[in-house]
């Protein structure tokens, strides 16, 4: 068993760290921490062989913090800012995830430490099962349900998602938002556009009616949209 620790002083990164954790064979999380000084706490109170470190917590960096563990547990740094990972590695990191997490990146990086790699990518086949997504939003993960999320667009270098509730913008590519949205509830229907299925309110020539606005369908994503189409249940 492969005993893990998640140190993050964002609650929904703890939150989403710690349910990619639950469902892999093998592997135990055996604390949550939001700061280091609790992380330390654990560290010297328990086996720890695996470590999930934000990089940007209060009062002493995540990277500063593993520099002064005598004897460390492997580590993944877990972040929102690429400017890092050099210094990661440069201290034997596992690998370096980029907030938001991905459930196939997530088990990517623990492969290289699992003996039952196969398990893990049937995991990482079947996608995320969870119910929800977490995108970073003015400097916060924000939890989003996927029935509230009615469709997102890109807008240069970002996306605005549009929710039920109200409307997010997000530093995110179009593929990497894909991918963190389940193939069976959501489709691409241009390369600037993502709907949900369960938000379409009609489809007429090479528009969606959804949420009261018509979205173009670009022509390499029409076949796509009319086999999800004919799959809706």
């Amino acid at each position: 068993m492969i005993r893990c620790i998640i140190v993050d002083d964002e609650p929904l990164a703890r939150e989403l760290l710690g349910s990619y954790i639950d469902q892999l064979p093998n592997f135990s999380c055996v604390a949550v921490c939001q700061s280091a000084l609790q992380a330390f706490a654990v560290l010297h109170g328990q086996q720890v062989d695996l470590m999930f470190l934000d990089i940007q917590m209060p009062g002493i960096t995540g990277l500063n913090f593993f520099k002064s563990i005598k004897n460390p547990p492997k580590v993944i740094f877990t972040t929102a800012y690429m400017e890092y990972a050099v210094e990661a590695f440069e201290l034997e990191a596992v690998d370096y995830l980029l907030k938001p997490i991905t459930l196939e990146r997530f088990i990517k990086a623990v492969q290289k430490i699992s003996p039952k790699k196969e398990e893990l990518a049937e995991i990482a086949a079947k996608g995320n099962e969870n119910n929800y997504i977490f995108l970073k939003v003015d400097k916060r993960l924000v939890k989003i349900d996927h029935p509230d999320i009615i469709y997102a667009e890109s807008l240069g270098d970002y996306i605005k998602v549009y929710t039920t509730a109200q409307t997010y913008t997000t530093y995110l590519t179009m593929n990497k938002l894909e991918a963190l949205l389940p193939a069976s509830k959501f489709v691409r229907i241009h390369r600037s556009s993502i709907i949900n299925l369960g938000h379409i309110q009609y489809v007429e020539g090479n528009f969606v009616r959804i949420n009261n606005s018509d979205l173009p369908i670009g022509l390499t994503y029409k076949d796509g949209l009319a086999q999800k189409l004919g799959n809706v249940e």
